[in-house]
């Protein structure tokens, strides 16, 4: 994956939804984006409390891997961008092109909302693997951003960061396999 488009605010920012205690994570914040930490929930007052009262959550503490390091706290959700741990990185995988998830997604925004019209358009040149999805009316970016991110990353297991299979039906012919987007942009008109 191309350093410039993971560090994308677009991409980082549904990539970090809801990630669960554990995962491996690179910060964009500033030079300590060279290292990897762990993503645990902030434990901050602001934190707990909204937590506490069944708000999601929006900000977290990062842990060196090592230990070694004080965390650092109070960190945006859409600041830290989820890392394939090392078992992740050799496994043998089936890649659907960008084309064939966007006739995916497309596909399951249908399902999900029906009545709703939806624009799922790749990207050209070096963010061909970017996917733009327009819409009007209907639901909101949040009730969307549920449908979008497996498509990025599996956030129920901090193990695993790669999105998990797809099938997907085509002018009669079925492909199964890992979804290949860098970044899913919402644009609700």
């Amino acid at each position: 994956m191309d350093t410039a488009r993971a560090t994308s605010p677009h991409a980082a920012g549904y990539l970090a939804l809801r990630l669960p205690a554990g995962t491996w994570v690179r910060y964009t914040g500033d030079a300590a984006s060279r290292r990897l930490w762990r993503v645990q929930p902030c434990t901050c007052l602001a934190c707990m409390s909204a937590t506490m009262h069944g708000a999601p959550a929006s900000h977290y503490e990062l842990h060196a891997l090592d230990g070694g390091a004080l965390p650092l706290v109070h960190i945006e959700y859409t600041a830290v961008i989820p890392m394939p741990v090392p078992n992740e990185i050799y496994d043998r995988h089936t890649w659907l092109p960008p084309k064939v998830t966007a006739a995916h997604l497309r596909r399951e925004l249908r399902r999900a909302f029906p009545g709703v019209r939806f624009s799922v358009r790749r990207g050209r040149g070096v963010k061909s693997h970017d996917l733009t999805v327009r819409w009007s009316g209907g639901p909101g970016k949040a009730e969307v951003g549920v449908i979008v991110a497996p498509l990025l990353a599996d956030y129920t297991n901090p193990t695993r960061r790669r999105a998990r299979p797809v099938t997907v039906t085509r002018f009669g012919f079925t492909e199964q396999g890992t979804p290949v987007v860098d970044a899913i942009h919402l644009n609700r008109r």
